[in-house]
């Protein structure tokens, strides 16, 4: 495939390209949490020469590009990748041994802006994932790492560090990565502090051990120990795989780039110098992304780009052939990559929308449901819920009542008694709900809207199809994570 122009930036400064960095890893490797947009959107610095500096001061780098390299990758779009690594040293140590402080990149995401800097690409790579790593060199000893075939991707941060990383998922994926970043756990309760809390959704009580996740079924905002606990948990959602656990951080990041962007956080220079802080502090990114054309230019996309058109997913996967424990791509994946390639949205095609469901299947299941049916508006806006009423009336179900709630909710939820799930489901059809959840709380099916709900009675929560099959969500979307009361 032949070379793409090299992107420019939004603001007229030097174009964001490949580079050799030569600048050393410095002593402090940050660790695990990749907080892609979130990380991204601290780099609208608009605040002055002396906070700039003061910013730059924190950020360490590392060096790009240690790994052997395909020939043919391509070129066109901004390719950002965002690293963490599971290591328990230094402050990061109560959070597990720091005799096993080896860095292994435990959550690594692929944020593709579209060269006309109008969709947004980010896509998460399971640790388990079996691949080939390329032959790389530990920039501070020089010591060689050969390629090896078969490799669980999270071991390529430990073979030189973060450019070891960026060659492995360049190769895999065809594609050139410009920048990367690398950080940690604290950064993640310092910045879900900061922003006021990110509302999060469970279907059960969630009392995970292993992480410290202590939350009720519903709607919860977390923030510090708790926002880094819902990102680190593995045990309380899905499966209890690492998979499930990619899909709750993408609701998480999608929650916090819906709030910064609703609450004008971008625009709030006092805040934005605090998340910056909670940022820089605990990264280390490649020498070009402390630039500050460039960091103005990535900051100014994910201010203003369509909630829509961001589309997080998880590289096409399925069991690995000889450990069902592990992972490996499946056939859908060279689909998926040539989307990215050819600069193109993962999202294939416009979804139906909730009102062009057929009310035959919501019609049987009133004429068989006995319990009532409660609405509560927490849209913060007037007027929505008489809509949904008026909808349920002509469905069948008859005897609904509403309320309006103190509080706004972000995401729509339906609550049932055990044994009504198909009434639920059946409610959920004819508005596009996705979040269904049990509960012994409510003598009839309980429907709470959420500001996801417009005043047509349509839901932005609605599934959304991605190329090669792949799971994922868009930003706009609000959804509630399958979990258990672990």
């Amino acid at each position: 495939m032949g070379q793409q122009p090299t992107p420019t930036s939004l603001t007229g400064v030097a174009p964001l390209g490949r580079h050799m960095s030569n600048e050393p890893l410095k002593s402090r490797r940050n660790t695990w949490m990749a907080l892609s947009l979130v990380a991204l959107l601290v780099f609208v610095l608009a605040l002055g020469g002396f906070a700039l500096l003061r910013l730059r001061s924190n950020v360490q780098t590392a060096e790009m590009n240690i790994g052997e390299l395909s020939s043919n990758l391509a070129s066109g779009p901004l390719d950002i990748l965002v690293i963490g690594s599971d290591t328990r040293s230094g402050s990061n140590s109560a959070y597990g041994d720091a005799e096993d402080a080896g860095a292994r990149s435990d959550v690594m995401m692929l944020v593709q802006v579209s060269q006309d800097r109008s969709t947004v690409n980010v896509i998460s790579f399971p640790r388990d994932l079996m691949v080939s790593i390329p032959k790389c060199t530990d920039p501070e000893t020089g010591e060689i790492y050969e390629a090896t075939d078969d490799t669980q991707i999270n071991e390529s941060l430990g073979r030189g560090g973060p450019g070891c990383t960026v060659a492995t998922i360049s190769n895999l994926t065809g594609v050139a990565i410009d920048h990367f970043m690398l950080v940690d756990f604290n950064a993640v309760k310092a910045l879900s502090t900061v922003v006021g809390g990110v509302q999060v959704c469970v279907t059960e009580p969630i009392d995970d051990t292993y992480s410290g996740l202590k939350l009720p079924a519903g709607t919860s905002t977390v923030e510090g120990e708790q926002a880094l606990a819902f990102l680190r948990s593995r045990h309380g959602f899905g499966d209890g795989s690492d998979t499930a656990r990619i899909q709750a951080q993408q609701s998480f990041l999608a929650s916090l780039l819906r709030k910064v962007q609703s609450e004008g956080t971008l625009s709030n220079p006092r805040m934005l110098l605090s998340i910056a802080e909670a940022i820089t502090q605990n990264a280390t990114v490649d020498k070009e992304l402390t630039n500050l054309g460039n960091l103005v230019s990535i900051g100014s996309i994910f201010a203003t780009v369509d909630l829509g058109k961001v589309v997080f997913a998880t590289v096409p996967n399925e069991p690995y052939a000889y450990d069902e424990n592990k992972l490996q791509l499946s056939a859908e994946a060279q689909t998926f990559f040539s989307k990215l390639q050819n600069d193109q949205s993962l999202v294939d095609s416009e979804t139906p929308t909730p009102s062009e469901t057929t009310p035959e299947t919501s019609s049987a299941a009133a004429l068989s449901y006995d319990l009532g049916v409660s609405v509560t508006d927490a849209t913060g806006e007037q007027g929505v819920a008489d809509e949904l009423v008026s909808a349920l009336e002509e469905a069948g179900f008859t005897n609904v009542t509403t309320a309006q709630a103190q509080d706004t909710y972000t995401a729509s939820e339906i609550y049932y008694p055990y044994g009504y799930e198909s009434e639920a489901q059946a409610i959920a059809d004819l508005f596009g709900i996705t979040n269904l959840i049990p509960s012994d709380q409510y003598a009839g099916v309980a429907v709470i809207l959420g500001s996801d709900v417009a005043k047509d009675g349509s839901s932005s929560a609605s599934s959304t199809e991605i190329a090669g099959g792949a799971s994922g969500q868009t930003a706009d979307q609000v959804t509630c994570q399958q979990s258990f009361g672990y």
